[in-house]
């Protein structure tokens, strides 16, 4: 799939100067062309051949490779993307809040990031509760359930203690998503150690996307769980927090229901500084673990890679204006 854009002739940029998605937009390109390619060998060879100027996040095993040929690899967004594992709360098994607070234990941060983002630490870190670690919100509130070596027997007998009873659990896991499809193996076998019945069906991004709105049971084409990335600046507070809503019917993909963390999100808004904020929010993730909307399976960094050719003056997610090319 191609996206094409042209320069607008008539688009005046506001003045001063660029900042991310702040002040001067200016069109300095007169095409881009957004090639969709799902394949991570083929991007690999457009950039090597000079087909590509630029991959908005390459794969962790090309980088070497990329690097090599002298390709700037690097993260240019300080704003994470935060794994998470989400729930169906409305089917069983994990319409339990105990059974949700049961895999707690059984996810293990550090081998999900390894999985989607490499070895190398520039790119991703666990022990992560609710928010961006590069956010003020983000706090250590609760997080040791999340932290220290995964008692995968112990997991168990609090699934069956929680009335667990080995039902069919059904995983969407987006095949054509890289990192998330290497994230989500991880975590479904983790909760495979933890004795769940995990029946993954492989899809396509476009199709889970779909397929998530359906809120009925599994026999029905629904489902139980999936794994994603929220992105970027989303994640700084509760304001943009689509995870952490529990409005039920209105909340995100998931639909969980807690009246105390909907209670505590208002009171964010209404704190009137920003050190009762940052209290609204270690309390509000000492809830989370107790309501588990989602697991955090992370946080991932995303690199670009670039050609030299290409001056990409704006940190952030990859935008259009402001770009030059020699």
């Amino acid at each position: 799939m191609r996206a094409v854009y042209a320069k607008n002739e008539a688009y005046v940029p506001a003045p001063g100067a660029p900042s991310f998605t702040a002040g001067a937009k200016r069109p300095l390109l007169d095409r881009v062309e957004w090639n969709v390619i799902n394949d991570p060998a083929t991007a690999t060879a457009a950039m090597l051949n000079d087909e590509a100027d630029w991959w908005e996040v390459p794969t962790v095993d090309v980088i070497p490779l990329l690097r090599k040929a002298g390709i700037i690899v690097q993260v240019e967004d300080p704003a994470s993307n935060l794994g998470i594992l989400r729930f169906n709360h409305l089917q069983p098994p994990f319409d339990n809040p105990a059974i949700r607070r049961a895999l707690l234990g059984a996810i293990d941060q550090t081998e999900c990031m390894m999985a989607a983002a490499g070895e190398e630490r520039t790119y991703w870190r666990d022990r992560c509760g609710v928010f961006s670690s590069t956010s003020a919100m983000a706090n250590d509130a609760g997080i040791e359930v999340m932290a220290g070596k995964r008692d995968y027997p112990a997991v168990q007998r609090a699934l069956a203690a929680a009335g667990y009873k080995g039902e069919r659990v059904v995983a969407m896991v987006a095949s054509d998503q890289t990192a998330t499809a290497a994230m989500s193996q991880v975590a479904i076998d983790e909760m495979r150690r933890a004795g769940m019945n995990i029946d993954i069906q492989m899809m396509d991004w476009g199709t889970v996307v779909q397929r998530r709105t359906n809120r009925g049971p599994v026999d029905k084409g629904g489902w139980n769980i999936f794994l994603t990335f929220l992105e970027g600046t989303n994640n700084f507070n509760p304001a943009g927090h689509l995870g952490i809503r529990a409005n039920g019917d209105k909340a995100w993909f998931g639909w969980p229901t807690s009246p105390r963390l909907e209670a505590l999100r208002t009171q964010w808004f209404d704190a009137p500084d920003l050190a009762a904020q940052q209290a609204v929010c270690r309390a509000l993730q000492t809830q989370f673990w107790q309501d588990v909307p989602y697991i955090p399976t992370g946080e991932y960094f995303r690199p670009v890679a670039h050609h030299k050719r290409v001056n990409l003056p704006t940190k952030g997610f990859p935008l259009f204006w402001n770009v030059t090319k020699v």
